[in-house]
């Protein structure tokens, strides 16, 4: 235990440095200006641009990952030396470093994703540079996010493969710490609506960030996506927006759409910036947009030549004549996804996926499941929410602030309301599981309610009420992790107490060896893992057993393709 003990140190050391690396070549942040608290997130983004350019040219090998962490330590170092709050970056290293510890420990991989295609894909990029076609091999290759990247620029020779796994074990606690961070400083704005927002998105996230086995790639996305929110509730005139605050949101809403392509409707948020903006020329000239255009370009072009498409799998967004184009990848891959999401698996009408998806013949399957668990998980909240009303109508406050003048005087409100309804009837018709779901809807409810019932005249909630209920909550997790991995401190798998990511079976006591597929020239293709899980083993693999695939290099570069495609 003591080796990831000292992992989540390290692998924490790493994000701080990125995060102070990225403000500084994109904000001119020196030491003494960068917010630990807040713009140590932006080291993921750095992490991800890093390894997504390096594949383009070659392997995510031990050798570069080994020369990445050794970089990272020393700007840490310099950072660290240079800096005049040396006790508090201490203060957060330790705080990072045991609750990193005490998600990880014992703790299960985002099942099945992590096997079926995280991990494979993590593997691939450790061992290959950039394949074209890949979902022509696996079409779940085209959902990956920019989290792989990160997580294959983590394997090095210094600690244990698993090693790969701390990124995504770091982010809730350093999530956390910027909720916790941001929430006072609002206490100082003495901002009462965004007080009451970031209450309840802390509350909430506490409540849905606190398991490694949740986080898989859906998880970062709604962490980010709330991230974006709060950021945009920060600016202090729309209007008449800073520079540096715009391109940040920009930043968060490109990393979205990396993490996952959903979010791609997140550019709406720095988009309606720049349109209301009195100074537009001024924003599009600054040389930030440099980094942020070659930041979706590298992404949208590795989209393109691993599947074809520019958002997989969108068929408007495809090219029907690349050598690796596969358009009934891309039709079984988006109806399946669909369906899968309306609740397919456990419909009992028989129809394929064109007809379950129309005509919201999947309305009533969907209501009995997964709008069931979509209740039960929202539910905490809107109780919360309700003691929230409760204690307002005690109080007599919100009779004698209310007035509709009060309510539609905060025109940001307004923007996220259009915004996120957008959001939630996009989700509901085309992918309404809870997963995809879960930031649209809680952030909807959120600032519904403080829309209508709170106003920045008079101060209604004591400060420190609602910073013993998060402190609690907070410690409720940690709690709840801890007494985990007392439950799990004899099991011994393989690679334990590290979650199991070499079998889906905690028992297996080693690593499989899976069989190799060749084509009829006895040229090696891929891995086949026989049906099961590929995990992270060998690469390249695949669940599926594609007796028709083809494989050829050039320029450097190999392709998977079908050659009736």
């Amino acid at each position: 235990m003591i080796n990831i003990f000292i992992s989540s140190l390290i692998g924490s050391i790493v994000i701080i440095a990125n995060g102070y690396i990225s403000n500084y070549l994109i904000f001119k942040k020196k030491v003494n200006e960068f917010n630990i608290y807040i713009d140590s997130l932006l080291g993921f983004v750095l992490i991800g641009f890093i390894g997504l350019l390096i594949n383009f040219f070659s392997p995510i090998t031990k050798n570069i990952s080994s020369l990445f962490l050794i970089i990272s330590i020393f700007v840490f170092i310099y950072f660290f030396i240079k800096s005049e709050k040396k006790n508090n970056i201490l203060w957060i290293l330790t705080y990072l470093t045991v609750t990193t510890f005490i998600i990880i420990t014992f703790s299960n991989i985002n099942r099945p994703d992590a096997g079926l295609y995280h991990l494979p894909y993590v593997k691939i990029l450790n061992e290959n540079k950039l394949i074209l076609g890949l979902t022509n091999l696996h079409y779940r290759f085209g959902h990956t996010s920019i989290f792989q990247y990160i997580s294959a620029l983590h394997v090095n020779f210094f600690f244990k493969d698993e090693f790969l796994n701390i990124p995504l074990a770091i982010l809730p606690g350093l999530y956390f710490l910027y909720l916790f961070k941001t929430f006072i400083n609002e206490f100082k704005n003495k901002n009462e609506k965004n007080i009451i927002i970031l209450f309840l998105i802390t509350a909430f996230s506490l409540y849905s960030f606190n398991r490694f086995s949740g986080l898989g790639n859906d998880g970062p996305a709604s962490i980010f996506f709330f991230i974006l929110i709060i950021h945009f509730l920060n600016i202090q005139n729309i209007k008449k927006v800073d520079i540096n605050e715009f391109y940040r949101i920009l930043i968060i809403a490109i990393f979205l759409l990396m993490l996952k392509p959903f979010m791609i409707f997140s550019l709406i948020v720095p988009t309606l910036l720049l349109i209301i903006n009195e100074k537009k020329l001024k924003l599009i000239k600054d040389k930030k947009n440099i980094f942020c255009l070659t930041l979706i370009s590298l992404w949208l072009l590795k989209n393109v030549l691993i599947s074809s498409c520019i958002i997989f799998p969108l068929k408007q967004t495809c090219f029907d004549n690349l050598m690796h184009s596969n358009t009934k990848i891309v039709n079984i891959a988006s109806k399946e996804a669909e369906a899968w999401a309306k609740g397919y698996p456990v419909s009992k009408i028989k129809k394929g996926f064109d007809q379950y998806n129309s005509n919201l013949n999947w309305l009533k399957t969907w209501s009995k499941n997964h709008l069931k668990k979509i209740t039960e998980k929202i539910l905490p909240l809107l109780i919360l929410i309700i003691i929230l009303i409760s204690f307002s109508f005690i109080s007599k406050n919100y009779y004698k602030n209310f007035s509709l003048k009060n309510i539609f005087s905060d025109k940001k409100l307004i923007y996220l309301i259009y915004f996120l309804s957008f959001y939630l009837i996009l989700w509901f018709l085309k992918f309404p599981v809870y997963r995809f779901g879960l930031p649209f809807i809680s952030s909807f409810v959120i600032i519904i309610y403080v829309f209508l019932f709170i106003t920045n005249e008079e101060k209604i909630y004591n400060q420190k009420i609602l910073s013993t209920v998060l402190i609690f909550g907070f410690l409720v997790i940690c709690a709840k992790n801890i007494n985990r991995i007392i439950n799990k401190f004899d099991q011994n798998y393989y690679n334990a107490p590290w979650p199991a990511m070499y079998s889906m079976n905690e028992n297996a006591n080693k690593i499989k060896n899976f069989k190799k597929v060749y084509d009829k020239n006895n040229n090696f293709l891929y891995f086949y893992s026989g049906g099961v899980e590929c995990m992270y083993t060998s690469s390249p693999c695949s669940n599926y057993l594609n007796k028709n695939i083809k494989k050829t290099t050039q320029y450097g570069y190999e392709i998977f393709f079908y050659e009736n495609n």
